[in-house]
């Protein structure tokens, strides 16, 4: 192809094989770490083509290289395996889904979207973002006495590479780093903004890296605290609301995916009868929650979204071994309609981070942890999909706290 060609320009290839609709949408969506000067894959109705949506022309063959590569990896993947729905809960209202909740919250002043997946939110959203975490954590105090926890936003790299984050996640991640503790760096950086207009950055070379990261999934910061503990028959449960970071690159929108959210933590800790009983008895307390603020809600079997030359291999591992959970509750799409959504997750590690982190069941063999996540924020979006803005269409029991 002509590398001087410039401006952006669409390339029709042919996919490894046709695949199914799930594939397609994972094609699609994780599309935007294949590169920079890409801005999308989009696959065919028929799942048997894709179209290269390029950014800048003088890449297309760099980018048409990669993209066969991304396609033909996201093409192993293997579908069809039976989805067991664990738990279900059907809303009493019966008034209509509520279209362009993120742009209503804005236009009401609710939310402050800052771009690139960050938020602020006051109002009915912040009552109901407080109040799903509040009655969560009541919930796990009362039926599994959880420890209420605390835990930084960083978490050291060593960490995430333990977690085996970096392996799964890379594109996910977020380094924090600082410029370089030298006088002449620290000056010239000072000099270039003490008088300009916008920011400037200081250049690669200045930039130190020193190991954290903004920490991508809330169970991680509790293993490091128990390392080298032992845990009785009776095991260990700590709750807390996490904050936490993935870089979503162009697929931030709106409460839908963000970069930085909320998370209401569980983690159990013990032997693997300890934490699949303690799983089986905190699917029901999440269907609770769902019906408090009555939601249509599903939990389901399911896959995490890994990285591309890992997916086939992991999600197949998850899906065959049933270790991981979704909490999926039905919103509507940009163009009204309904799509599920992935409010939080059931999750079973087996015994990794007792190896990894030397935790000790009371069977002197390494403990098994679980962990559930809330994501706060997606709650709140899906509460006011399925209720609108109107008070007297929201339950009794939530109504007076979100709009009083």
């Amino acid at each position: 192809m002509n590398q001087m060609m410039t401006g952006t320009v669409d390339v029709t290839v042919d996919l490894p094989k046709q695949v199914d609709p799930e594939v397609a949408a994972d094609i699609v969506k994780e599309s935007v770490f294949v590169s920079p000067h890409l801005e999308r894959i989009t696959v065919s109705d028929d799942c048997k083509t894709a179209v290269l949506h390029i950014r800048d022309a003088e890449h297309t063959d760099e980018i048409v290289d990669k993209a066969h590569r991304y396609l033909s990896v996201m093409a192993k993947q293997r579908t069809g395996f039976d989805i067991k729905t664990y738990s279900e809960n059907e809303r009493e209202d019966d008034g209509p889904y509520q279209n362009g909740v993120n742009e209503e919250f804005i236009k009401r002043g609710w939310v402050y979207d800052y771009g690139k997946g960050q938020i602020a939110y006051n109002g009915p959203v912040l009552k109901v973002a407080r109040l799903v975490n509040e009655i969560a954590g009541k919930l796990y105090e009362e039926h599994f006495d959880a420890v209420d926890g605390q835990f930084p936003g960083f978490i050291d790299a060593d960490v995430l590479h333990k977690c085996g984050y970096f392996d799964s996640h890379p594109n996910q991640a977020t380094f924090v780093g600082n410029v370089l503790e030298d006088f002449d760096a620290l000056e010239d950086f000072r000099v270039a903004n003490s008088c300009s207009e916008g920011a400037i950055l200081p250049p690669s070379e200045h930039i130190h890296h020193d190991g954290m990261c903004l920490n991508p999934a809330a169970c991680f910061p509790a293993y490091p605290t128990l390392e080298g503990k032992t845990f009785d028959d009776a095991g260990f449960v700590v709750s807390w609301l996490g904050r936490v970071f993935r870089y979503e690159s162009r697929n931030a929108s709106g409460l839908d995916r963000l970069y930085e959210f909320n998370v209401r933590e569980i983690v159990f800790v013990g032997s693997d009868e300890f934490v699949a009983q303690k799983r089986l008895q905190a699917i029901p307390l999440v269907t609770g929650l769902a019906k408090t603020f009555d939601l249509d809600m599903k939990v389901e079997t399911a896959t995490d979204p890994f990285f591309a030359t890992v997916s086939a291999s992991k999600k197949f591992f998850q899906a065959a071994q049933e270790v991981k959970n979704e909490i999926l509750i039905p919103v509507l799409d940009k163009d009204g309609h309904k799509k599920t959504m992935a409010c939080g997750s059931v999750n079973m590690h087996g015994r990794f981070f007792g190896e990894k982190f030397n935790i000790t069941a009371s069977t002197g063999e390494p403990a098994s942890t679980g962990c559930i996540g809330l994501g706060i924020e997606r709650w709140v979006l899906a509460a006011f999909t399925q209720h609108g803005f109107d008070p007297m269409r929201w339950p009794e029991a939530v109504r007076d706290r979100v709009f009083g």
